[in-house]
């Protein structure tokens, strides 16, 4: 199993954004599953988890890691082909789902820095900020051939980001974020 995995590509994007196939990745997080676990857990048709099972195996996402046999019926064992999953379409490709989801997570940001009395001046400069910004670490960190937890990796990805920010790109930045203090 992979470490990371970075995921750019919209196709491949829209099939692990779906509801469902989002959950379906959560729990594999936790331990590999046949497709009736994940039907049971979850309070789906069986036949609605396979299908959805076949989306993930087909773009990469997960991968027969074993069968069991229940009452002489075989039924084969799924996981994830990466323990962490990050989402970069905002990298490569402007696709209408990469920017659905850089404003989406932009709005997020927005809202959550708002709440913490910072004033937001500039929303579509703050989409292509983040963009930036994400831009900075995610061609170095598909470089990456290590295991660490979530938490190293996103401090790893804040220092790339620190260490490569231009001087004028973080002026702009202050420029579209307002401190509670200034």
């Amino acid at each position: 199993m992979k470490e990371i995995e970075i995921v750019d590509d919209p196709d491949k994007i829209k099939i692990i954004i779906e509801e469902t196939r989002s959950k379906i990745l959560r729990l594999l997080r936790f331990r590999d599953m046949t497709i009736s676990e994940i039907a049971s857990i979850l309070n789906k048709d069986v036949s609605t988890i396979y299908r959805h099972i076949k989306k993930l195996e087909k773009a990469g996402f997960v991968k027969i890691t074993g069968e069991r046999k229940t009452h002489n019926v075989p039924e084969k064992i799924y996981g994830r082909t990466a323990k962490t999953i990050l989402l970069a379409p905002e990298t490569y490709e402007k696709s209408d789902v990469a920017k659905k989801i850089a404003k989406k997570r932009t709005e997020i940001i927005k809202t959550s820095l708002e709440q913490l009395g910072y004033t937001i001046k500039d929303f579509d400069g703050m989409v292509d900020m983040l963009v930036y910004l994400d831009e900075l670490a995610v061609h170095e960190l598909e470089n990456l051939n290590r295991d660490m937890d979530w938490n190293t990796l996103w401090r790893l990805k804040l220092i790339l980001i620190l260490l490569n920010i231009d001087h004028k790109k973080l002026e702009e930045l202050r420029k579209i974020i307002h401190s509670p203090t200034s």
